[in-house]
């Protein structure tokens, strides 16, 4: 994912909220030492390095880039 727009970015952070609720609903099932937990744990981490990098890169180059 590179240089999202305003739109694509919220889809982007609705979709950390659904994963994060998600990912306690995984963790209270299996526990947090869990290989289920631990994999869907780092994938929202992925999610996250996204939308923090593109945060960063919209306020570097502006709204308009």
């Amino acid at each position: 994912m590179k240089n999202l727009d305003h739109s694509q970015l919220q889809k982007l952070k609705n979709e950390i909220q659904d994963r994060k609720a998600e990912l306690i609903g995984i963790g209270l099932k299996y526990g947090l030492s869990h290989q289920e937990t631990i994999q869907f744990s780092q994938r929202l981490d992925d999610l996250i390095n996204v939308y923090v990098r593109e945060s960063a890169h919209k306020k570097r180059v502006g709204p308009n880039y």
